[in-house]
């Protein structure tokens, strides 16, 4: 046996040989190679649509397999509740291992989703994915199982493309949309594993006050129906975003009330009928009986109100967002 020759380093450090660098380069591309991954490469979506009638969607996803599984495809959308998106949606797609539109069906709520911890698919996208950041709370995720599952084979790449269809409400609103797509054996169970995307804030033109879950709610109405001989509370929350009132010490109210007729009665000056009450924080409400601060007559009837907060000079004026548009009201029946 003949002795090797000892290589001296004067570094002290250990010098790794050719071979053995190329067998780590070599395993990190195979962790390339093989890594799971999901991406929804972009969503296409018309810029507003009218209340009431369907809204198109298109999704184009790629999907890269390491290790072959069999499951069915999941598409989940983040959609008001108002559209009651599971008995009004139709989900199809096509991909490169399927022959012509694939149909999907909704996922009953209370179905376990995979490694969920017990979740079903709406719970575990909230609490995973969350609301897409809009501001009300009358959200909700829908998810979506293929019909049939689908065999990937080992270090696969799989395109598709979703088809989206989802009958709106005839309401008169803004939303973030927000769109999940994941299979039923991996679930959400790590970032890899599924993908997401948000189409920024939609518009629909509907009829009736605008529902707004994109922007600041600096002012609610309570009850959002009832009649002008009802009292209603509206409210002021100066604390959600930076206003012309941020130093006030006193709000008022400046509202008109509309007829039926078309005609506009005004209250807008600086008195206990208009003063609010502070509820700390900038927080801010006024309980109206609009019959009776309009001075209604018997035969006289509103149909809904304009108004804005102002300080105790009048000067400074907020309105929606925090701009110079009035807030909007209408009065309907349940």
């Amino acid at each position: 046996m003949h002795n090797q020759p000892v290589q001296h380093n004067p570094s002290g450090k250990r010098k790794l040989s050719a071979g053995v660098i190329w067998k780590i380069i070599g395993g990190l591309l195979l962790l390339i190679i093989a890594a799971c991954g999901i991406t929804i490469d972009n969503v296409a979506i018309p810029a507003s649509v009218n209340g009431g009638s369907v809204l198109p969607i298109t999704l184009n996803v790629t999907i890269k397999i390491d290790q072959g599984q069999t499951s069915n495809f999941m598409v989940a959308v983040l959609v008001p509740k108002v559209w009651k998106t599971a008995q009004n949606a139709a989900i199809t797609f096509t991909s490169d291992i399927t022959s012509g539109d694939q149909a999907m069906t909704v996922i009953p709520a209370g179905t376990p989703a995979p490694q969920g911890g017990g979740m079903d698919w709406p719970t575990l996208l909230a609490t995973k994915v969350g609301n897409g950041g809009n501001l009300l709370p009358d959200y909700e995720w829908v998810a979506f199982y293929s019909n049939a599952s689908y065999p990937v084979s080992d270090n696969s790449t799989v395109h598709a493309t979703v088809s989206i269809k989802i009958k709106t409400s005839p309401d008169n609103l803004l939303f973030k949309l927000g769109y999940c797509v994941a299979n039923s054996t991996d679930g959400l169970s790590s970032s890899d594993r599924y993908a997401t995307a948000y189409s920024g804030c939609f518009q629909v033109n509907g009829t009736g006050d605008l529902i707004d879950f994109c922007n600041p709610q600096i002012s609610t109405v309570d009850p959002r129906t009832s009649l002008d001989n009802d009292i209603i509370t509206l409210s002021f929350d100066g604390g959600v975003q930076s206003t012309k009132l941020d130093n006030a010490s006193q709000v008022y109210l400046c509202i008109s009330g509309i007829t039926e007729s078309g005609d506009s009665l005004s209250v807008c000056t600086q008195t206990d009928a208009t003063k609010m009450t502070t509820l700390g924080l900038n927080k801010w409400q006024k309980d109206i009986w609009p019959r009776k601060l309009f001075n209604l007559s018997a035969s006289q009837h509103l149909t809904g109100l304009r108004y804005w907060f102002t300080d105790a000079s009048g000067n400074n004026k907020v309105g929606y967002a925090g701009g110079t548009a009035p807030f909007l009201y209408t009065f309907k029946c349940q």
